[in-house]
Order: structure tokens, then C-alpha cells, then sequence
């Protein structure tokens, strides 16, 4: 009977281990999860601390009750693994404050991503993160008025628009010129940029927060705020085995195409393991839910002995501030130049519906190509709706390696009340021709 644990119960792990009990009905499962909550949804923080819901619970897709009792995986919640012993495979647990030995057959590392830190500590800075933590965390952002929010990523865009919408004075301050601005480009950036109700603060760096959050001094300021929520990213939580696995390029868990680590029967899957951007061909670290999801299904396949392969990722991922979502798949101009690929593009403003349909709404959309071929590699879209259609659509056609006339040629839906006849995707694409 193979022995299987796996270090994490977030969308990887238990991805990783409902696909083993599946395949093989016959394994010993173990799940050992620090917080208590599996099958978390990190990504709803924001939506639980405007007060969108209340129930902490529906952050679990399932609960630890169900996979014991439905899929007979041992979920072990709440508890910490101290330790893990590749070599002689097997990791120590602290249970209820005694220390046991666990071994396993195969072991898939899941321990997702940790946010990046400020060196100061108080009991004013805050970090949106864990859902496990989201009932503290709404608790406190409730009982001030005015927050300083560091970093206007997808993260601090999300919470500025969370603390504004009840009501809080929010200051985001943010090192880029626009917000977003590693996720899109500056001609779209600025659309979004243009658009947010909250004070905002670019080009400005942090240099240090006092008074345990209440004064923040940036290079250019001070300000005096009742608190700071710091999103200034994320990065692997490797630390557990970083001295016995191989690290990639970007921190993350080096992992070949079956999310096989560098030792035998070991895989990472998730956050905390590195992927292969199918433009570039370079490594990348992709933390996001559906990335997450499908490396523990790949790797829980290939446990149960159904060989299969994760293909890389494209970069999908979609967000909102207050009327507009905002999305993007494959590399934005800067990726490419960073990378070396030469591109054209081309950034058109539509409607979302017939001009004579009411209620439509302004969308923008930025297309990118690649040189020579003519493949599509980049897409950036901002519209007040049907975004995530459209750019899953990008996807595909990114991944699959469409050329500029054959996205073209792809045969979209028309519905006055939804869209236009000419979509905004393929005008995007028939000015990139003219770029041809």
C-alpha cells in the first residue's frame, strides 16, 4: 500500500490527493495542514473583508470533514509540519504538542505562497493573505478609518477597493508609475490608473513605518494613518525543504514536467513550485488558484501511475477595481523586450454591446504579436464587462500558437445585448494586421 503525504491543504494539495484516492482507491493519504481550512480560496479575502459574506467557511470549496468522510483522505488540520527528512522520507509533525514521525512513499510538497514582509512589526501593520486569518484581519481593518495600503498590485487594488467601498480613507502607495504595472502595460495601466476613487500615491517608495503603523515615510511623504495593510507581493514558501530539493530560477520549487522535484517520488505542485511560460520558454512562477489546481491533478496522475503532463502556463489572470475588470494572458511589450522576443501591438476602445442596445460599457483591449511568425503572444483587456470570456478566448489562442490572421478568422458569438458585431478582440486584431 503506497503511503502518500502531502505538506499543504490548499487548492494544490488537495487537488494532488482527491486525484490519487481516485486513481487509487487502495493508498494511505495524509494531508497535513498548519491552518483549518482546506480547499481555500485565498483570492476571496478582499470580498470577505468588504463584508460581501460573512460565513469564513465558504472560503473551503470542501471541508476537512468531507474528504475524510467522502474521499477517506486523513486531513490532519492545525497541524504544523516541523521538519521534513527527504533522505530517510519522512516528516515530523507537531500533534496537539507532541512531535511523531510520519513516513511516506511518495511526498507532494503544497506549502503555497507567504506574503513578503516590512522589517517593522506592530499592532497596526496587517498583511491580507491566509483566509484561516480573514475574521482578525476584518475585524481590525472595521475599527479604523484612514489606511495606508503599500503596493498597488493585484492585491492592493483588490483591498483598496474593499476598504473604500465601506467607507475607509484609503492612501495607496505605490513604487510604479501606475498601478498594476506588472500585470499591464502603461497605455493600459493608466486606464485603470485614471479611473480609482482613492488617494493615490505613485512613485514613491517605502522607507520606513513607525508607531506601529500609524506614520509611513516614503521617499517623497509622511503620512499619518489609524493603520497600514502592506501588499507588496508574495514568494514561495520553500523554506521547509530549500536545502534538500532543487530551487529554479525563481525561487520557486524546480519541478520538470510531471511536478517532479529534484528527489525521487517527491513533487511540489501550486505556489510553491516553478512552471515553463509556453511564450517565453522560461521559467516563471505562476501563484494563482487554477494554476494551483491543475499541477496537484497532474501530480496526484502521476503518483497513481496515469502518466500526464502539466504544458506550462500563459499567464492568465483576471482582476477588478470598482466598474472594470481587468485581465491579461501571455507576455505584456515590456516582458517581451525584457525577454528579447520583438513585438508590435495594437490598443483599440470599444462598447461592449450594440450601439443601440442599452447599458453598454467601455472596454479597451491591447493585442500583441510577435514578429516574423505573427503569433498572437500578449493580450490585455479593461472593459466594465464580458472580460473574462474574451480573455480566456486569448488564452486558448495564446497557448495554441494562433497567428494574428487565423485570430482573426475565429468565428465569436454575436448577441446585441452582450456584444458587438465587430468584436472588440478582432478589431484589436485587425489593426495588428494593418501593423503587419
Amino acid at each position: 500500500m503506497d503511503k502518500v503525504v502531502v505538506l499543504g491543504g490548499g487548492a494544490a494539495g488537495m487537488s494532488a490527493s482527491s486525484r490519487v484516492r481516485r486513481l487509487n482507491p487502495e493508498a494511505e493519504i495524509t494531508v497535513f495542514e498548519e491552518t483549518k481550512m482546506v480547499s481555500h480560496a485565498p483570492c476571496g479575502v478582499p470580498y470577505f473583508v468588504e463584508g460581501l459574506f460573512n460565513d469564513e467557511n465558504l472560503f473551503m470549496t470542501y471541508t476537512p470533514s468531507f474528504f475524510i468522510e467522502k474521499r477517506k483522505i486523513n486531513v490532519k488540520i492545525n497541524e504544523k509540519v516541523e521538519e521534513v527528512d527527504l533522505s530517510s522520507r519522512v516528516v515530523k509533525v507537531n500533534e496537539n504538542g507532541t512531535r511523531k514521525n510520519v513516513e511516506f512513499d511518495y511526498l507532494v510538497i503544497t506549502l503555497g505562497s507567504k506574503p513578503k514582509k516590512v522589517k517593522e512589526e506592530g499592532d497596526r501593520i496587517f498583511y491580507a493573505h491566509h483566509p484561516a486569518n480573514a475574521v482578525e484581519l476584518r475585524k481590525a481593518l472595521w475599527s479604523l478609518n484612514k489606511i495606508a495600503i503599500i503596493g498597488g498590485g493585484i492585491l492592493g487594488v483588490e483591498m483598496a477597493e474593499a476598504l473604500s467601498n465601506i467607507g475607509k480613507k484609503v492612501i495607496l502607495i505605490h513604487r510604479g508609475g501606475y498601478v498594476l504595472n506588472k500585470m499591464l502595460d502603461e497605455d493600459m495601466g493608466k486606464v485603470i490608473t485614471s479611473s480609482m476613487d482613492v488617494e493615490l500615491r505613485l512613485n514613491e517608495s517605502l522607507e520606513e513605518i513607525k508607531e506601529g503603523g500609524r506614520v509611513v515615510i516614503t521617499d517623497r511623504g509622511k503620512y499619518e494613518v489609524d493603520g497600514t495593510l502592506i501588499a507588496i507581493g508574495v514568494e514561495p514558501n520553500v523554506d521547509l525543504v530549500k536545502d534538500q530539493v532543487k530551487i529554479g530560477e525563481t525561487g520557486a520549487i524546480w519541478v520538470d514536467s510531471h511536478m517532479r522535484t529534484s528527489v525521487r517520488n517527491v513533487y511540489a505542485a501550486g505556489d510553491v513550485a516553478e512552471s515553463i511560460h509556453m511564450v517565453t520558454k522560461k521559467p516563471v512562477w505562476m501563484p494563482f488558484a487554477p494554476v494551483a489546481n491543475k499541477m496537484g491533478f497532474v501530480a496526484g496522475s502521476n503518483i497513481a501511475g496515469k502518466e500526464m503532463e502539466f504544458p506550462g502556463v500563459v499567464g492568465t489572470m483576471i482582476t477588478k477595481y470598482k466598474d472594470y475588470f481587468i485581465a491579461k494572458s501571455g507576455i505584456s511589450e515590456a516582458e517581451a523586450k525584457r525577454y528579447g522576443i520583438k513585438v508590435y501591438s495594437a490598443m483599440i476602445k470599444s462598447k461592449t454591446r450594440a450601439r443601440y442596445y442599452p447599458g453598454g460599457k467601455d472596454i479597451y483591449v491591447k493585442l500583441i504579436a510577435e514578429e516574423g511568425s505573427n503569433k498572437v503572444v500578449g493580450g490585455q483587456i479593461i472593459g466594465g464587462e464580458e472580460v473574462l470570456g474574451r480573455i480566456d478566448m486569448l488564452a486558448a489562442i495564446i497557448m495554441k500558437g494562433f497567428t494574428v490572421e487565423e485570430t482573426f478568422f475565429v468565428e465569436m458569438g454575436y448577441l446585441p445585448a452582450i456584444a458587438t458585431v465587430w468584436d472588440p478582440v478582432i478589431i484589436a486584431t485587425r489593426q495588428l494586421m494593418k501593423a503587419e
